[in-house]
């Protein structure tokens, strides 16, 4: 899965939470497009991965508890 638009839109409007553009620029930047790993093979993150990722983002920037 990669964060899209919308995608970001309808997880931050589940836990009813508005953030910065430049926040959504930054989550979209990291998690919006396929990553390569150590062994140069391209994978994509899971939805769980970047739920987590984007939930623990929100909790270190003061967003969501």
């Amino acid at each position: 899965m990669i964060l899209t638009k919308i995608s970001l839109k309808s997880l931050l409007e589940n836990m009813w939470i508005s953030i910065p553009e430049s926040l959504e620029k930054e989550l979209l930047s990291d998690y919006g497009h396929p990553v390569m790993d150590d062994e140069g093979h391209m994978r994509e993150y899971t939805e769980q991965d970047i739920y987590e990722q984007v939930r623990k983002r929100l909790i270190h920037e003061g967003y969501f508890r």
